[in-house]
């Protein structure tokens, strides 16, 4: 039996934009008793591909070489909102409107890619490029931590190419490295 990979593709945050968040957020971790994200995590999943057979990892990269680059385009993110919504908040996201479109794009792309070259099942869910934030046992937001959610920093980045990711789940939370 071969052992499992846990993949998805991304797009990362460039430095700047991770330091301007990570700031912000510090700011707000003694406000709740929230999971929130750590820095080395800050990405937009186009795809999530699951576990998979090691072995099926080169076909993966195989799929992916000739779309990882693409023609820029600008991504601004800057409001925040909750899966499934603010009122009964799971998980938090930070998004925008800049940069959606051809994001959705490249992640139908990706999909499509990797069911006809790597037959990785297609994903059929509706794509909404988001950052995670943080995830919430509890679906209780202090009125504080609300309040300060709106003053969210302005993250905008030339965006030109998709990461591949392994994730290795562990009591800590997830560690991710990029494979290519």
């Amino acid at each position: 039996m071969s052992e499992l990979v846990r993949l998805f593709t991304a797009v990362r945050l460039p430095g700047s934009e991770a330091d301007k968040l990570e700031n912000f957020l510090s700011g707000l971790k003694s406000l709740a008793k929230i999971k929130w994200v750590r820095r080395e995590q800050f990405h937009i999943t186009l795809k999530f591909i699951g576990e998979i057979e090691s072995f099926r990892l080169e076909g993966v990269k195989a799929a992916l070489e000739n779309i990882k680059t693409f023609d820029s385009f600008n991504i601004e993110l800057d409001y925040i909102g909750a899966f499934p919504n603010l009122n009964a908040p799971r998980i938090l996201w930070l998004s925008g409107d800049r940069g959606a479109s051809e994001l959705a794009k490249i992640a139908r792309l990706v999909n499509d890619v990797l069911y006809d070259e790597a037959e990785i099942e297609r994903d059929d869910k509706k794509f909404k490029a988001h950052l995670t934030l943080a995830r919430l046992k509890d679906s209780y937001l202090p009125e504080e931590l609300v309040r300060r959610l709106g003053d969210v920093p302005k993250l905008s980045w030339s965006c030109g190419e998709l990461v591949l990711m392994k994730s290795v789940l562990t009591p800590k939370g997830p560690i991710y490295t990029q494979i290519m």
